[in-house]
C-alpha cells in the first residue's frame, strides 16, 4: 500500500512517536535497515508490517516482525507447503487477512494523523 502526503513527511523518530500513540501494547516497533529509515510493527510472530518512509510518501508491505517469523514463514514455505496451504491460502490471497488488515489499520491512522 502506497499513501501519498500533500507535506514532507515528519523524521523517522517522529513517525515511531506517533505510531506508538496507536500500535503500542501488544504491538512492536524498531527501527531497521541502511540509516534506520525503516519501521518495523509487529502484531505477533508471523504478522507484521513494514513502512517505508520517502520524504512525502509512505509505503506500507507485509513483513514478518523478526528472523523467527521469517524463518517459520520461509520454512512453512518452502517445506512445509502442503500441511500449511489452507493457512497459506487463507492469509496469503484473502483480502481480509490479518496481514491485510495491519497494513489497512496502518494507513488509515497515518491518513488521519498526518494530513
Amino acid at each position: 500500500m502506497r499513501i501519498e502526503f500533500a507535506k514532507q513527511l515528519p523524521s523517522t523518530e517522529e513517525l515511531i512517536k506517533i505510531l506508538k500513540l496507536r500500535f503500542s501494547n501488544p504491538y512492536s516497533i524498531k527501527t531497521f535497515g541502511l540509516g534506520k529509515n525503516n519501521i518495523l510493527i509487529g502484531k505477533s510472530t508471523l504478522v507484521g508490517a513494514e513502512v517505508c518512509v520517502n520524504k512525502n510518501e509512505v509505503s506500507i508491505n507485509y513483513s514478518p516482525p523478526s528472523v523467527f517469523g521469517g524463518f517459520l514463514l520461509s520454512l512453512g514455505l518452502a517445506e512445509l507447503g502442503i500441511l500449511l496451504f489452507p493457512f497459506l491460502f487463507k492469509e496469503g490471497f484473502s483480502h481480509n487477512s490479518s496481514y491485510r488488515k495491519l497494513e489497512k489499520e496502518i494507513g488509515t491512522f497515518l491518513k488521519q494523523k498526518l494530513n
